[in-house]
């Protein structure tokens, strides 16, 4: 289960060895975000809050799978998650 934070550091590494393979002018035409304010955006809301509730404490892999889920949900991945893995399950 791919989380936020493996997405966001596999972005970055491909950014850094591939900067020819990376378009901006092309990005920009798509209407992709190209900078880095979606993301720390998206760390505040998807991440901060949730990891931060007064009194919580978190087992590594434990935050790793909660916040794999609440990244699911952020981007509107829910319920075809559930689906797929309904299907699995079956």
């Amino acid at each position: 289960m791919a989380t936020f934070i493996l997405i966001y550091y596999n972005i970055k590494v491909i950014v850094k060895n591939l900067p020819c393979q990376f378009n901006y002018k092309v990005a920009l035409e798509d209407d992709l975000p190209i900078g880095s304010g979606r993301v720390e955006s998206a760390h505040r809301y998807v991440i901060q809050d949730r990891l931060k509730i007064a009194g919580a404490w978190w087992k590594e892999n434990n935050a790793q799978n909660m916040l794999a889920l609440r990244t699911l949900r952020a981007n509107s991945d829910w319920e075809n998650y559930w689906d797929q893995n309904i299907k699995k399950a079956a």
